[in-house]
């Protein structure tokens, strides 16, 4: 018997349970991220009305959906780095909308809704990347040889 790793054999029988939960809270997270967004937006506002900022703060969630949840099909590094990668975006989008909105009195702070949507969008991309490299190699690692 060799040690060093659990084989295949010894997934749990619960693990395509845990990739359905893990999409699920991916796509949870982004649409959590996408509300905070479209409230700071009508915070700042006043009230609701349609201008072409709101494509662009709410497009992000959108694309990073559609990276990290629509092919269902995928390595189960893909699917855990998307869920990470979304928990990691909808905690940024806190961080910058609800600082930007709620808590600061700069008269700049409306600014946030030209730089934050790309630094969602790039920063949610890297961490994803990033955390797919490391999940497959440590899976790779743990595969009997």
């Amino acid at each position: 018997m060799r040690h060093g790793g659990p084989s295949l054999a010894a997934l749990p029988p619960s693990f395509p349970v845990m990739k359905k939960v893990a999409a699920t809270a991916t796509v949870l997270a982004l649409i959590a991220a996408a509300i905070v967004a479209f409230a700071a937006m009508v915070h700042g506002a006043g009230k609701f009305e349609w201008n072409g900022f709101y494509p662009w703060v709410l497009a992000p969630y959108v694309l990073l959906a559609s990276v990290f949840a629509v092919p269902v099909r995928r390595a189960d590094a893909s699917l855990f780095a998307g869920c990470l990668a979304a928990v990691t975006v909808l905690l940024f989008t806190c961080w910058f909308y609800v600082g930007a909105m709620w808590f600061s009195t700069s008269s700049t702070s409306a600014l946030i809704f030209i730089f934050a949507p790309v630094y969602l969008l790039v920063g949610g991309l890297a961490v994803w990347g990033v955390g797919w490299l490391v999940l497959a190699r440590k899976s790779r690692a743990n595969r009997p040889t």
